[in-house]
């Protein structure tokens, strides 16, 4: 979880149940957006199946905000792999048959970017996961494990090396029949970017929270100092807090077996999915959560598939991968109980 943190004066009564939720005042109950001329505007909307939350100050805060949800709703649309007239149906339909299919730019550099880490994360990560995820998305909500033959037929669609790119002519084509892609794992870290640049354009301070997995920050407090952002515990019901990052001109996207999963024999299977071995990552975390500066290329995009991917990666072979990539990020790795690895830049001082 990600919470604003306000220093400690209610104990355990101020512990936040969503997975990222900031606290804000303007945020009363049942508000919708809040706006004091020339000093801060925030509006509610429901975005990627989610609740997003904008939070703006400057004289240009209200453009800054309505933008951005103007935005959101046509990234929405973008990334919809149901809607039949769009670019991702076009390709997923043509699966298998060799036809190129030329793609928005904003979808392709998805796509682009996402190959990229596939290379470097080895195939943790790998937006071709669809059919395993609509598979393990019914067993989860009936409590029932898949079986081998499911599995196995499942698992043959899935291969992130046979979504082929052209980079001249921007387009896709997915090389093998009845194949799909995921950006469930991508699109919010994308649209994260596009409302950045946007408050940049309007010279505007705040925080974006696109709902439970990625959030950033604008600048930081009015006093220059930056926001502190609590981290959920994994497993405390109600959510505790394992401690705090400070976020300014930065991102934080997580990744967590918490929210969507069923017990069986004592075995937790989510939806946090390894595609190689076609069932929920076994490493040994429960969340991960990846920090990255504003002036990364891609901060949010990036910051939203490393979360994912190191949680499929496991601790080990997660920082073992840090050093190799193209651009700086920091990781803090959870187990059941506590943050037990981390690198620079997360900061888990307090305990409530």
């Amino acid at each position: 979880m990600l919470a604003k943190k306000n220093p400690p004066t209610g104990g355990k009564n101020n512990i936040l149940s969503l997975l990222i939720f900031v606290v804000l005042l303007c945020f009363a109950a049942g508000c919708a957006k809040t706006h004091i001329p020339n000093e801060k505007y925030v509006q509610t909307a429901v975005i990627f199946g989610t609740v997003a939350r904008l939070s703006a100050e400057g004289d240009e805060a209200e453009a800054a905000v309505r933008e951005c949800l103007e935005r959101l709703d046509v990234l929405n649309r973008l990334f919809d792999a149901d809607s039949p007239d769009g670019p991702l149906a076009r390709l997923v339909s043509n699966a298998g048959s060799g036809t190129w299919v030329s793609l928005p730019p904003d979808l392709w550099h998805v796509l682009f970017v996402s190959q990229r880490y596939s290379e470097l994360t080895d195939g943790a990560w790998d937006i071709t996961v669809a059919p395993l995820a609509s598979l393990w998305k019914k067993s989860i909500a009936d409590g029932i494990i898949p079986s081998e033959d499911e599995l196995a037929a499942a698992r043959n669609k899935v291969d992130w090396k046979k979504l082929e790119l052209r980079e001249a002519e921007q387009s896709a084509r997915l090389t093998e029949p009845y194949m799909s892609l995921d950006l469930g794992g991508v699109r919010k870290g994308f649209a994260l970017d596009e409302c950045r640049r946007i408050y940049a354009k309007h010279h505007v301070s705040g925080l974006i929270d696109l709902g439970e997995s990625s959030i950033a920050a604008v600048g930081g407090e009015k006093n220059g100092e930056p926001l502190r952002i609590a981290l959920r515990h994994p497993r405390e019901n109600p959510p505790a807090h394992l401690g705090v990052i400070n976020l300014k001109n930065a991102v934080i996207s997580s990744s967590g077996d918490y929210e969507h999963f069923f017990l069986a024999n004592g075995v937790r299977y989510h939806h946090i999915l390894d595609p190689r071995t076609g069932r929920p990552a076994s490493s040994d975390v429960s969340s991960v959560f990846i920090r990255a500066d504003a002036d990364e290329p891609d901060a949010g995009l990036v910051s939203d598939v490393l979360s994912t991917a190191l949680f499929v990666a496991g601790t080990e072979n997660g920082l073992a991968m840090l050093p190799n990539l193209p651009i700086r990020v920091e990781a803090a790795f959870v187990n059941e109980t506590e943050i037990f690895a981390q690198t620079g830049g997360f900061s888990t001082g307090f305990k409530e």
